[in-house]
């Protein structure tokens, strides 16, 4: 007999609702290397939005940040980083996702609306 133990079934929700709970920011940037699992964060941030956080079910969290029409950049955007930021110490920070995109120009005529489902296993 192995010695595995199965996370409890409750305990998934309460995982997913912590993690929810933690993304406080998502931060478009201009580099467009491949994500990996040991990245350190957007690589050359553009901006920081506060992104709309949902729970959909025990595994599931929804995340979605926009950019308006102010908002211009000359490079296309490449990268997008979910992250938590402490309130109170903006210099305590950590990375939870990072996600290489197709290259978008975003300019005063256009509205950028970024959703991602995110899988809590």
């Amino acid at each position: 007999e192995g010695n595995d133990m199965p996370l409890l079934i409750e305990s998934h929700r309460f995982l997913t609702e912590t993690l929810a709970n933690k993304i406080n920011q998502m931060v478009f940037g201009f580099d467009g290397s491949p994500a990996t699992s040991d990245d350190g964060g957007a690589g050359r941030p553009a901006v920081i939005v506060t992104p709309s956080v949902k729970v959909l079910d025990e595994h599931t969290i929804s995340v979605e940040g926009k950019i308006g029409t102010s908002v211009t950049f000359e490079n296309p955007l490449q990268e997008v980083v979910l992250q938590y930021t402490n309130p109170s110490d903006s210099t305590d920070t950590l990375p939870i996702f990072r996600y290489t995109i197709q290259p978008v120009t975003k300019t005063s005529g256009n509205e950028l609306k970024f959703s991602i489902i995110v899988e809590v296993k």
